[in-house]
């Protein structure tokens, strides 16, 4: 009965919290009312966490964040392989598309390519977006879900055939 007992709790909460992870798909909302922070600049720390798909493998890697509502977006990673990956020509700028157009408040960009959900409570909030059916976006990426507070706290990228990357920023100024 104990057994039973634990396993019944177990189910309730792991159901729980997958609830709570989708909580944000309840909460549609219109891009131009959403209050977020508004910056053109920001450096931070990162670390990250990408999954290879179908395997229980990932890859951790971090480094330092460079924001600039001009140039886009620029990750040097430091360990386990120093790079840098500015996210700035025409083919690899759909992450930095994404962010310029939420920092100038581009909601026409937002607009055309996703469904956009939206959750505030007590200095937190969090954006989904979900790629529209007819947007080009739709054949590669699942969703975004974008946590922040002053600054953008994390990241988490899900795309339909390679897997989920999780970025989390610290240090931001």
């Amino acid at each position: 009965m104990k057994q039973l007992f634990t396993l019944v709790l177990i189910m309730i909460f792991s159901g729980s919290l997958a609830v709570a992870k989708d909580a944000i798909y309840q909460h549609p909302a219109q891009i131009s009312k959403l209050k977020t922070p508004q910056y053109s600049q920001a450096s931070c720390k990162f670390s990250q966490i990408k999954t290879i798909p179908n395997s229980d493998a990932y890859i951790k890697s971090g480094g330092n964040f460079k924001f600039d509502i001009n140039n886009g977006v620029i990750f040097e990673t430091l360990y386990p392989v120093k790079s840098t990956t500015a996210y700035t020509s025409e083919q690899s700028k759909r992450i930095s598309d994404i962010i310029i157009a939420i920092s100038k408040k581009n909601y026409s960009y937002i607009n055309r390519n996703f469904e956009v959900y939206y959750l505030n409570s007590s200095g937190t909030w969090q954006i989904a977006l979900k790629p529209k059916k007819d947007s080009k976006i739709s054949n590669v990426m699942a969703s975004i879900v974008i946590h922040g507070s002053k600054y953008i706290d994390k990241i988490e990228i899900n795309t339909l055939k390679s897997g989920s990357t999780k970025i989390n920023f610290t240090e931001c100024k």
